[in-house]
C-alpha cells in the first residue's frame, strides 16, 4: 500500500532527476541552415535547445532565461557577438553560463578579445560538428560537478 509520504518522496526524487538530465542551450546564429544543424545535432544528443538569429532576440532571451551553454556567432544582425557575450558575463544570475563563440573571424585579435569579453571557447568556421559536441559534452560535464557540490540550480559553486 502507498503512502502520501512515499509518493512525496517518490515525486521529489523524480524531480531531482528530470533537473539534472537535460541541459540547457542557446543557439545563436544568423545563418539558418547552420542554426539548424548546430540545433539538430545537439538536440540529437540530448539537450533542450532555444535558437534565435539576432543579437537583438538573443538578448532579450539572455534577460529572461538562464542557459548552461550559449552557442554564439559574432557577426549577428542588431547586437554582435562580443556585445552578447558581455551582457552574458555581467549578469549576476547568467555569468557562469558557458559560451562558445563560433566564428568566421580568425584573426588573432578577434580571439584575445573574444577571451577579454568571456567567451569560453572560440571556434572558428569552418569547424567540426563533432569537434563542437565535444565542446559542448565537456561544459556540461564540468556544470554537473558543480551541480553536485553547489547549491540552488548547481550555478553556486560552494567552497
Amino acid at each position: 500500500m502507498l503512502s502520501i509520504g512515499s509518493l512525496l518522496k517518490e515525486d521529489k526524487t523524480m524531480e531531482t532527476v528530470t533537473a539534472k538530465k537535460e541541459k540547457s542551450i542557446l543557439v545563436v546564429e544568423d545563418d539558418e541552415n547552420l542554426n539548424k544543424l548546430i540545433s539538430y545535432n545537439l538536440s540529437k544528443n540530448g539537450y533542450a535547445i532555444e535558437s534565435v538569429y539576432d543579437g537583438i532576440s538573443a538578448k532579450d532571451k539572455l534577460a529572461k532565461d538562464i542557459f548552461d551553454v550559449v552557442v554564439l556567432d559574432i557577426m549577428l544582425p542588431g547586437i554582435d557577438g562580443f556585445r552578447i557575450c558581455e551582457f552574458i558575463k555581467e549578469n549576476p544570475a547568467a555569468y557562469k553560463t558557458f559560451v562558445v563563440v563560433l566564428t568566421a573571424r580568425a584573426e588573432p585579435l578577434d580571439k584575445i578579445y573574444g577571451n577579454l569579453v568571456g567567451a569560453d571557447y572560440y571556434l572558428t568556421k569552418p569547424f567540426s560538428v563533432a569537434k563542437l559536441m565535444d565542446i559542448i559534452k565537456e561544459l556540461t560535464t564540468i556544470r554537473d560537478k558543480e551541480f553536485s557540490v553547489g547549491t540552488g540550480d548547481g550555478r553556486e559553486k560552494t567552497s
